[in-house]
C-alpha cells in the first residue's frame, strides 16, 4: 500500500461494520481504494463519498477528514439492512 494512506475498521452509529481508508495528501483514487480493501480483507464494498461543497461544510462534522477520506461498507450488511 502507498505511503500515506491509512486503513482502519469501526463501528457507524447504528452500530454497523465499516472500513476507513484516508489519504494525508492528495486524493485517493479508485485503484488506491480497492488495493487498501484487498490488503485489509477482500469482501464486496459498498464506498461512501463526502460530496459536500465547502460552504456546507459548516453543518456537518467533518472537522477531523482533513486530506481526502472514504468510508465503505461491507455489501452484504448494507443489504441485510435495507432488507429489514
Amino acid at each position: 500500500m502507498k505511503k500515506g494512506i491509512e486503513v482502519w475498521s469501526d463501528y457507524d452509529k447504528t452500530n454497523t461494520w465499516t472500513l476507513h481508508i484516508k489519504k494525508a495528501k492528495g486524493k485517493l483514487t479508485l485503484d488506491e481504494i480497492e488495493e487498501a480493501c484487498k490488503k485489509y480483507g477482500e469482501d464486496f464494498y459498498l464506498l461512501v463519498i463526502k460530496a459536500i461543497d465547502t460552504e456546507n461544510e459548516q453543518f456537518y462534522m467533518v472537522d477531523d477528514l482533513s486530506g481526502d477520506f472514504v468510508t465503505l461498507y461491507r455489501a452484504d450488511d448494507f443489504f441485510n439492512w435495507r432488507n429489514k
